[in-house]
């Protein structure tokens, strides 16, 4: 309850010392002083990796794989990271800061006044200069994730693997990866073929970066199958606009109000109106919106300018409801979106979300 209480609820029962443990919407493990906590998923294993976009070949089966969670990004990672050494690394330019007995770059004017304080006749020049190598941030991404996996236990033969693929790269420094390493990889033309492996990268360094509330030295990686949930939604909308140039699908815009900002999940504007907004939730459609859920959705209606709102939830079955807000201005909507299923199954449930917006 100190360092974990938005991982897992604890609840006493009516038995002394007997207490009630509930995942809030994590897979994935995490250390306590003795025992290690695994939170499994309550979908099948195909579809959870369908749900972090992986190929839900990639668990193997429906029941928990070898190594579990880790073990199966991992395998998605090293299949990844192969497939872009096959094709070859991409160097970029850069620069990189050093001592040389000339002058060329740029002069680090600080660094080379403190040095001719020290000594009468400095002999050497504190410069940054321009290099084209592999230190760029489309490979320190991929490297610090091969880092933070070979950290943890995974199996042998799946180790020695990541071990082999990441040699290329161990000319990087071990650096951690920070948002600007993301932000230019995927901004980078020429660095198009690793969009994969950074899609695989973004989920495992942030599986490992949830470690960061719980206590100092305690393993932990944990997924919060709420974003998941979002970026599958995101990715699957955009996939089924992509072909219609009427339609623009913004994910998490923001809107300043005030000294604040609001960020809807989904907006989707037809011919540059805002036409509908969404926000996703991972947790069980009721008859009834929650209260909470429904201010916060008119809320976003509010500041966009949206008609037609909608919460979408994860479910086993394709389900929908609509709302009219008085007024009759604004439509909620409630979609349940299929996540249990075959693939086929799983995408005429995004068809038939699309068609309904």
């Amino acid at each position: 309850m100190a360092h974990a209480r938005h991982v897992i609820d604890v609840a006493p029962t009516a038995e002394r010392g007997v207490y009630r443990l509930t995942p809030r919407g994590y897979v994935g493990f995490l250390d306590g002083p003795t025992v290690r906590y695994t939170i499994g998923p309550k979908i099948p294993w195909p579809n959870l990796c369908l749900l972090l976009g992986l190929a839900p070949e990639a668990s193997g089966a429906a029941v928990e794989p070898d190594g579990g969670l880790l073990a199966v990004l991992a395998t998605a990672f090293v299949e990844r990271l192969e497939a872009v050494t096959r094709a070859g690394l991409v160097a970029g330019y850069g620069e990189r800061s050093t001592v040389s007995p000339f002058l060329r770059g740029k002069l680090r004017t600080a660094d080379q006044m403190r040095d001719a304080a020290g000594r009468a006749f400095p002999g050497q020049f504190h410069i940054d200069e321009p290099v084209f190598d592999l230190v760029t941030p489309w490979n320190r991404v991929p490297k610090a994730t091969a880092t933070a996996l070979l950290r943890c236990e995974l199996p042998r033969a799946l180790r020695q693997r990541i071990e082999a693929a990441a040699l290329p790269l161990a000319v990087l420094p071990d650096e951690v990866a920070t948002e600007l390493d993301f932000a230019t990889a995927r901004a980078e033309p020429r660095a198009a073929e690793y969009s994969p492996l950074l899609d695989v990268c973004r989920i495992v360094l942030d599986g490992f970066s949830a470690a960061d509330p719980l206590t100092a030295g305690a393993g932990a990686f944990l997924l919060d199958l709420g974003r998941a949930f979002e970026r599958y939604l995101t990715a699957a909308i955009e996939g089924a606009f992509a072909e219609r140039p009427e339609w623009k699908v913004l994910a998490q815009p923001t809107y300043p109000v005030g000294p604040t900002e609001l960020q809807p999940d989904i907006v989707i504007e037809k011919n540059g109106a805002p036409w509908a907004v969404f926000d996703t939730k991972w947790k069980s459609a009721k008859p009834t919106p929650d209260a909470d859920d429904l201010h916060q959705v008119l809320a976003y209606a509010s500041v966009t300018g949206a008609d037609r709102v909608g919460l979408v939830y994860p479910g086993s079955v394709d389900d929908r409801a609509h709302y009219t807000a008085p007024g009759r201005r604004v439509r909620v909507s409630l979609f349940r979106l299929r996540v249990v299923g075959t693939t086929e199954e799983l995408a005429a449930s995004i068809k038939e979300l699309a068609d309904a917006i």
